[in-house]
């Protein structure tokens, strides 16, 4: 059995299902923001310490003895019901997303792209950055600092041309909306030069401006490699990053990446503990691959429905190894 976890209103997993059972794939979907409402979690130990863990939901028992393999796509704790007491509802929120934490611990199936701990650890960016560059990847110059004369001799240093990121990955709600302090990649302007002291209460993360040719997105699946070049330098909506989509302006398309940068990227996938990634990359104008992130759970569908690469397909393939193998132990 392939376990599914995914919100309910997640077009990406429902297409995944879909597949997966055209395949003939037995697929079990979960919404985790059903759990405590509407989904039971239970844990039951016999006397010799042998543990059964087990879900009620739907009118079905799920065994999760009976699971080879998970897709986890998001998972998040529901709210609690009828608690009107803001003490009493945090300490349920934290009791529930301890429960959550314990429910996949040392299920000793494979996950794709990995358990959430693994995740959480390969969103750390500075980590991302070091190992990069030793599995030999450039990087454009960077600093994180909480010291204004640093940021201040860092951005003399570049001439002025440096871009401003946030340090932390944008965080989801329980709807999937990003937080509202989530912030796109910006040139750093004059007017905040002149504030730079404020840099002593917040760490900022800056990095000298690399030229671009084109941006990709390459998404990882396995040992599989999907590239995606963004022409983002032809709108000046998406110049700087290409998350302020131009759809109309800024063609997409496949993108014959060397297949010794292809082996890089499978590597650093796999350092990171990870089945799955979405990297972000840039080829400057003389042709040199530049690395700047790897989202362990980034978006792929508007990828691949604008180049037609088989995204989904190969999670699919993915899944359905993932769980042979473990099937086969």
């Amino acid at each position: 059995m392939i376990l599914i976890l995914a919100l309910a209103k997640d077009a990406v997993a429902s297409h995944g299902q879909r597949m997966l059972r055209d395949r003939g794939q037995d697929v079990v979907r979960l919404d985790t923001t059903s759990i405590p409402q509407s989904t039971s979690v239970t844990f039951r130990w016999g006397r010799h310490g042998e543990l059964r863990r087990y879900l009620q939901f739907e009118g079905r028992t799920l065994d999760l003895a009976n699971v080879r393999a998970v897709w986890h796509r998001r998972s998040h704790a529901g709210r609690p019901g009828e608690v009107p007491d803001e003490k009493h509802r945090k300490y349920v929120e934290r009791e529930v997303q301890q429960l959550l934490h314990y429910l996949w611990l040392d299920l000793g199936v494979p996950f794709l792209p990995a358990p959430q701990a693994r995740i959480i650890d390969a969103q750390d960016k500075l980590q991302q950055l070091s190992l990069a560059a030793s599995l030999g990847f450039e990087i454009p110059p960077s600093i994180v600092t909480n010291d204004p004369d640093e940021f201040l001799s860092f951005y003399r240093e570049h001439g002025g041309r440096v871009i401003a990121k946030a340090l932390a990955h944008a965080s989801y709600d329980e709807a999937g909306l990003t937080a509202d302090f989530m912030r796109f990649t910006e040139m750093v302007t004059l007017r905040d030069v002149a504030a730079f002291r404020s840099v002593r209460h917040c760490p900022i993360y800056v990095q000298g401006y690399v030229s671009k040719k084109l941006e990709l997105r390459v998404t990882v699946v396995g040992e599989r490699v999907f590239a995606a070049a963004i022409d983002s330098q032809s709108s000046a909506h998406s110049r700087i990053d290409w998350r302020k989509y131009d759809y109309a302006r800024t063609p997409y398309t496949n993108h014959d990446m060397p297949e010794a940068t292809a082996k890089q990227l499978v590597a650093l996938t796999r350092k990171l503990g990870l089945r799955y990634g979405a990297i972000d990359l840039i080829l400057t104008p003389d042709d040199r691959y530049v690395f700047l992130e790897i989202n362990p759970a980034g978006e792929y569908q508007w990828v691949e429905h604008m180049t037609g690469m088989p995204i989904t397909s190969a999670i699919c393939d993915e899944l359905i190894r993932m769980r042979e193998e473990k099937a086969n132990e």
